[in-house]
């Protein structure tokens, strides 16, 4: 990352720094105003920066042959929301859409202001614009630091698409070993909670660093793991606890989260099926989407994000319709297992890690029981109760 934080931390500072330290290359670029001219090149600019190795745009900065010049003052938008208008630019111009960041960093110019926009590389190129008809690429030296992708760069693109989507399988798969090394079961009913990046290309640390994060109290405490054993393994580190039911926690050097919960005690043998509490499932759920946002800021990264729970094993399992058990009516499904997902930004994973845990709860509640399913705003209000101690 060209930034060491987050865009959406950045401040004056932060822009005049990154503007004496860089100039114009395969991966910055400068413009000094926000007219029609300068929108209408944004799409071409930013897809070649996601089809090469992403990169940082900054407007309201004078670099005339890519140098920036001080004073660094910035310029008045006329927008309310610059950074609002160039995403749907690009998402009306650019298909499919790019990997793009974008913030509003005051000047000390009174009124003044930069656009910081960041398109990370994006594991889902080639991004064509002109209806589809042309792929632009990053080029280095010269003056024109855009050009045209040839065949072969196109088909390296397409490659890199298939596998992006291989390491998020090839991660699940491994994990598993290491769950069933623990003893971790996958026979009778039981959570499981997959949060990592939508396009996993390379590591987001090391897996020193997801130990480092793991040895943290803080952090165990986080996830529900103080009492929690911390192994390591050969991509990063993993929990696992065994106090009324077994947990299981794995984290990778490609900043993916994998939790699994029984339904049932280890003692659990099969036979009569106990009614399970459907609601508490919000609570790992919190845990490990809050857990994913501080594993993303250790990192000192920032990428798109999927956030998946699951109930897997439950044929023929009831679960608890309200959130007392005991004076609820059971309720089951037809499927032997229910996914639920999201995806969203990892900048706002911190301010939105309920709202994330409220939407997969209805998702997951959606197919039980053949009563009318409750509305958002019941699962909402039920959540809130349930988990405004954790």
């Amino acid at each position: 990352m060209l930034f060491t934080k987050s865009i959406s931390n950045l401040n004056f500072e932060d822009v005049e720094e990154f503007c004496a330290r860089f100039r114009e290359d395969i991966r910055v670029e400068y413009k000094s105003t926000f007219d029609n001219s300068v929108k209408a090149k944004l799409p071409k600019i930013l897809s070649s920066f996601a089809n090469s190795y992403g990169g940082i745009l900054i407007i309201g900065i004078d670099a005339p042959a890519g140098v920036p010049i001080r004073p660094y003052d910035g310029i008045i938008f006329p927008e309310r929301e610059p950074g609002l208008t160039v995403q749907n630019l690009c998402r009306s111009a650019i298909f499919p859409e790019i990997p793009l960041y974008t913030s509003l960093i005051a000047s000390r110019e009174s009124g003044k202001a930069f656009l910081v926009l960041q398109v990370n590389e994006s594991p889902k190129a080639p991004h064509a614009i002109e209806n589809s008809t042309r792929v632009y690429v990053r080029t280095e030296g010269g003056t024109e630091r855009i050009a045209l992708a040839d065949l072969g760069r196109v088909e390296r693109m397409l490659l890199r698409r298939q596998e992006v989507s291989r390491r998020w399988d090839e991660f699940f798969a491994q994990s598993w070993t290491f769950a069933q090394s623990v003893n971790l079961g996958q026979k009778y009913a039981y959570r499981e909670i997959r949060i990592g990046p939508l396009y996993p290309t390379e590591p987001l640390m090391t897996r020193e660093e997801v130990y480092d994060f793991l040895s943290d109290s803080t952090n165990q405490a986080k996830a529900g793991f103080g009492l929690g054993k911390l192994l390591r393994s050969p991509i990063g580190a993993l929990l696992a606890r065994e106090q009324n039911v077994e947990r299981f926690l794995n984290i990778g050097d490609l900043g993916i989260l994998h939790y699994v919960e029984p339904c049932y005690p280890p003692n659990y043998q099969g036979g009569t099926k106990n009614v399970l509490d459907f609601w508490s499932t919000a609570v790992p759920i919190l845990r490990m989407t809050r857990l994913a946002g501080a594993l993303i800021e250790h990192s000192k990264t920032s990428c798109d994000l999927r956030v998946e729970a699951h109930l897997r094993n439950i044929s023929g399992q009831s679960f608890s319709s309200g959130p007392n058990p005991n004076t609820s009516l059971p309720i089951s499904t037809v499927s032997s297992y229910v996914p639920a997902s999201v995806q969203m930004s990892s900048s706002r994973l911190p301010e939105v890690a309920l709202d994330v845990t409220v939407d997969l709860m209805y998702q997951l509640r959606w197919p039980f029981g053949e009563q009318p399913a409750p509305t958002i705003d019941i699962v909402r209000d039920t959540v809130r109760k349930l988990v405004h101690a954790v």
